[in-house]
């Protein structure tokens, strides 16, 4: 039933994307309730079940084989928003890592069995049980026919798309561009089947699992018996469950995860989930031919279907891992790579959307305090980098003029270069700046080298595998090829970057602020730009100063936890007084500075002099810069 790459059209997928979105979306908005009730770790533990349930493989009339899904019993347990999410992730863990069901057809597989077969499933079950007490015989009935009406309406729809494939999407010559079977053979070779064997398979599963619940845990049929009359009646003491039915659920499904290797004896694959190669391969053309009322299928595969079945290559394709010559082993394994990528999926879920607890602490740190201590860090680093300034180092005792040439020189470089030896000694030499001008490397670490490798390196990422080339590898999960000259281009574009920014921190670091502004002027730089330089420097420290007063006022203020509507209104009257104290900021702090003289020219205690050693440094620095240039085309 799983729909694989290039059996559906585009637009076909399109439509079926369009058709599911609004229920993930509801069942996503249901997650804040149900991630807070009992029902949280049993989405995981069901999602994991019908993940294993579909890797028992059936035989069916034809050759081929059909497997249950576990949606009848996800939904009485869970209910149906809950039972759609959980289907869902085992379909999405099929598709993304073994290739069962497609990417292109993720939506229609979702559609079909986890929205669909759930809702039918709710629907069947609760008028076939209606008013019937929980431990009630017609209670099994109705979740076992639940299973069977919700599987067989799924295959349905399945075996629906398929054949209207033919009918709307063909060559000028009327061939086939996707599913080549129409409606008169993919009905019969669905419904056939799952009317019989897989249908029968959910009919047991779920009829079972409800019948155990009834004497293990009937309140975890609660959620979906709303009008049984015993639904809260008290549990008599010799009653009582000494071991919670949800761990027993468990066990249950760890005794069938060991059992996965018999879902391989089963010889034949699903109808209509071959694959383009199929087409070609003559006992695979037989065996397509037998299951489809003896119509041959084309000699060719359809276009479309070539075209798309390439669309993605799951890393454990076919539940066969690489790392394991023995299939039954590799089935097993797979098994259980899934059910650990499930339950991590429903962590992440319930991280991201589950609902909180109050928590004093958390909530006070949302806004205030997140800022308060950026405003601080801010502060502090700043006060760092003019203390670092006139600490005694290397570069600390150069003239700034050199600093400043230098430091232009060798970024130069750093851009000129054409070699890769040449860009990673230019980093060492920063490096051994650094060191000699006791500037922790600690430091160009986080504030140059991680930044730099985060930015840049998704920016060279794509060059990775777009430029042509001698192929090194390919990729573990999308297979793109990586080439040499792919990996030279990514290298250049990321040590470029790491070198220059390098330098230019070393340059900020090791001299004071007015020292770099008195720098510029003596290069012509017009007067105009050092002030707004040297107001900005000013102006920005009383901001933080200022906010740092306000957001600590504020806080002190507080009194209990806010809701999330108060924390709104609070951030936006918050910014619109620090906005308004900003303005009145930028003019006293203008004002200040002009009745000091201050009119662009920067003067210092002590005015600045090349000596002869300087001479010397700007040539030393000027030499490295050519000579990288030189030794680097």
């Amino acid at each position: 039933m799983h729909i694989p790459d290039g059996y559906l059209s585009p637009s076909t997928c399109g439509v079926m994307y369009a058709f599911v979105l609004p229920f993930w979306y509801g069942a996503l908005i249901r997650l804040k309730a149900v991630f807070s009730t009992r029902a949280a770790p049993l989405i995981s533990l069901f999602a994991a079940f019908s993940f294993v349930v579909m890797m028992f493989n059936l035989p069916l009339p034809g050759g081929t084989t059909g497997h249950a899904v576990g949606m009848g019993i996800a939904t009485i347990v869970l209910g149906a928003p809950a039972s759609i999410l959980a289907i869902s992730i085992a379909l999405l863990v099929q598709a993304l890592f073994f290739g069962d069901g497609g990417i292109s057809t993720f939506g229609a597989n979702c559609f079909n069995m986890a929205i669909v077969g759930s809702l039918v499933a709710y629907v069947v079950y609760r008028v076939m049980g209606a008013r019937a007490s929980l431990t009630s015989n017609r209670r099994v009935v109705a979740a076992g026919l639940a299973g069977y009406i919700a599987i067989n309406v799924s295959a349905l729809l399945a075996a629906v798309e398929f054949g209207i494939q033919p009918l709307l999407f063909h060559d000028a010559w009327g061939a086939p561009l996707y599913c080549p079977y129409p409606l008169s053979i993919s009905i019969p070779a669905m419904m056939i089947g799952h009317l019989t064997f897989a249908g029968l398979a959910e009919l047991i599963v779920t009829a079972g699992l409800v019948s155990y619940l009834q004497r293990a845990d009937p309140s975890l049929l609660h959620l979906t018996a709303p009008d049984a009359p015993d639904r809260d009646a008290p549990r008599e003491p010799g009653e009582a469950v000494r071991w919670p039915a949800a761990r027993k659920l468990w066990l249950v499904l760890a005794i069938v995860l060991v059992l996965t290797p018999l879902g391989i004896v089963t010889a034949g694959s699903a109808w209509g989930e071959w694959s383009a190669s199929d087409f070609e391969n003559v006992d695979a053309r037989r065996e397509m031919a037998a299951a489809s009322r003896n119509q041959a299928p084309p000699t060719q595969p359809p276009k479309g279907l070539q075209r798309l079945s390439s669309l993605w290559t799951a890393p454990i394709s076919g539940y066969a891992p690489g790392f394991s010559k023995n299939a039954y082993f590799g089935y097993f394994a797979s098994a259980m790579v899934g059910v650990g990528i499930i339950i991590l999926l429903v962590l992440l879920l319930g991280r991201m959307f589950g609902a909180r607890a109050p928590d004093t602490k958390r909530q006070r740190a949302t806004f205030l305090e997140k800022t308060l201590s950026g405003f601080i860090r801010a502060t502090q680093y700043a006060i760092f980098a003019e203390d670092l300034a006139r600490s005694d180092g290397l570069l600390q005792r150069f003239d700034p003029r050199v600093k400043l040439t230098g430091a232009l020189a060798l970024i130069v470089a750093c851009v000129a270069s054409r070699r890769l030896i040449m860009l990673v000694a230019l980093l060492l030499l920063a490096c051994l700046l650094a060191i000699l001008s006791r500037v922790p490397l600690k430091t160009l670490l986080i504030r140059v080298w991680l930044a730099v490798l985060g930015f840049t390196g998704l920016i060279a990422l794509p060059a990775i595998f777009l430029t042509p080339g001698t192929v090194l590898a390919h990729g573990p999960v999308v297979n793109w090829p990586i080439t040499m000259q792919g990996l030279r281009s990514a290298a250049f574009l990321i040590l470029r970057a790491e070198a220059a920014g390098s330098f230019s921190l070393l340059l900020i670091l090791c001299t004071p602020w007015v020292q770099v502004l008195k720098s510029l002027r003596f290069f012509r730089v017009p007067a105009v730009f050092v002030l707004i330089a040297g107001m900005t420097y000013r102006y920005l420290f009383l901001l933080l100063q200022t906010a740092e007063e306000m957001f600590e006022a504020r806080r002190a203020r507080l009194v209990g936890v806010l809701q999330a509507s108060d924390r709104r209104r609070l951030l936006a009257g918050t910014v619109g007084v620090l906005l308004d104290k900003s303005l009145h900021l930028s003019s006293e702090v203008h004002a200040a500075m002009q009745a000091r003289g201050y009119r662009g020219e920067v003067h210092l205690l002590e005015d600045i002099r090349m000596l002869p050693a300087d001479w010397l440094r700007l040539g030393a620095a000027a030499g490295i810069s050519v000579l990288a240039i030189w030794f680097g085309r």
